[in-house]
């Protein structure tokens, strides 16, 4: 019984140590919320970009450049005035930043302020970003 939990001791530290490693390897990017440019500003100026919108929850503002933004199914491109005209974000939001590699500006990101975002930086150009929804009672 002594010996199965030195070994069971062992393989706890082992997967600990590699939890820890693979965290620290961990690459992120920076969104950091700003007073400027503002949610006004960027939907005014929404051409000069190019636009992604998640229903009710998020609009990204990508800079047009060779910059990548890596994003999941759940957003689409807006492509027409009346289309950003009838998007809308149903809460209070928070305009940030979103910066990679080398504090390389990717663009901005407008959203909920109570759901979760993580930017991860996967190359020198390349910037993945991940939302999460948070339920709130009312839903979006």
């Amino acid at each position: 019984m002594h010996k199965s939990a030195i070994n069971l001791f062992c393989l706890f530290t082992v997967l600990v140590i590699f939890s820890l490693i693979g965290c620290a390897g961990e690459t992120r990017g920076k969104l950091k919320r700003v007073q400027h440019p503002t949610e006004d500003g960027l939907k005014q100026d929404w051409q000069n970009y190019t636009v992604f919108y998640r229903r009710n929850l998020a609009f990204l503002y990508k800079i047009k450049n060779d910059g990548k933004i890596i994003l999941d199914n759940s957003w689409v491109v807006v492509s027409s005035e009346d289309m950003m005209a009838q998007s809308k974000i149903l809460a209070s939001t928070w305009v940030k930043e979103i910066r990679g590699q080398s504090d390389q500006l990717y663009g901005y990101l407008v959203h909920r302020d109570r759901d979760m975002v993580y930017a991860g930086i996967l190359d020198e150009n390349t910037v993945k970003l991940s939302y999460t929804y948070v339920r709130t009672s009312g839903g979006p």
